[in-house]
């Protein structure tokens, strides 16, 4: 089924067929330019090995992904904030790792899906009067935020509210230290990153635990809309390949903590 689109999209392109009715990738001067790869700094997904190199999963899928695609890219980490503003703005930008929202769709391409992601509400353990038993009960508490992150949007849509429930954070240093010294009292948390992430930054995640689960969504990598769509196409048939010869799966066995869902 996921081929049978891929192939109807690239046909309304014009770049389908050749010799023997495969895949005639178009060979526009765009295609050929670097794209601006961005990254940010959160296991397993994204980050650097001990020799400063980029590594993770979803570095490891953008590679194969563009080396099948015979393109090139240039990557950069950031914050989330800057990622997401740089990518709405920006040409040739691809994003490895992404929630798809509504709110999104029609601003990017996207390419998957990489994995699930599953958000929950944090609390400190030390801190038994905070309760959460629904969604309902957590608009009495300040919950941290990551700006612009996929539990912050999805928290603003059921009507919480920035700088009343919601205390925004550039990034998961910030957030985790408002967590640690009560300025906060649950923080929002992909929960395959949170383990990872408390270590990273210096934190024991023994010392928290999970009250309420957020949402279930899906991790994409995205392709900025005003690249084209034939970039967009060379990407979404080399991505098909993958994940029908067993290189996704294959990728993702070697972080425990990603969850694929296809």
């Amino acid at each position: 089924m996921a081929t049978r689109r891929i192939r109807q999209f690239l046909l309304a392109l014009g770049i389908w067929g050749g010799a023997h009715g495969g895949p005639a990738l178009a060979q526009a001067p765009e295609a050929e330019l670097p794209l601006t790869v961005l990254l940010e700094p959160v296991l397993p997904y994204s980050y650097q090995d001990s020799e400063g190199k980029p590594t993770g999963y979803a570095v490891e899928l953008m590679q194969e992904l563009l080396r099948r695609s015979h393109l090139t890219g240039q990557l950069e980490f950031n914050s989330w904030t800057s990622i997401y503003q740089r990518a709405m703005s920006e040409p040739r930008i691809l994003v490895v790792s992404i929630a798809r929202l509504n709110e999104r769709e029609s601003h990017f391409y996207w390419i998957g899906p990489t994995a699930s992601r599953r958000a929950y509400l944090y609390r400190l353990k030390s801190r038994p009067d905070v309760q959460v038993p629904s969604l309902e009960a957590a608009r009495a508490y300040r919950i941290a935020v990551i700006r612009d992150d996929a539990t912050e949007r999805d928290l603003l849509a059921k009507g919480f509210e920035l700088g009343k429930q919601l205390d925004r954070s550039p990034d998961h240093a910030a957030l985790l230290r408002k967590l640690f010294a009560e300025r906060d009292h649950l923080a929002a948390l992909n929960s395959a990153v949170a383990a990872a992430t408390f270590t990273r930054f210096g934190y024991d995640f023994n010392q928290v635990e999970p009250l309420f689960k957020l949402s279930d969504t899906k991790l994409y990598m995205a392709l900025s809309r005003s690249t084209g769509p034939a970039v967009y196409a060379r990407l979404l048939q080399s991505w098909d390949a993958m994940r029908r010869d067993g290189t996704v799966a294959a990728i993702a066995a070697h972080y425990p903590t990603v969850s694929l869902l296809d």
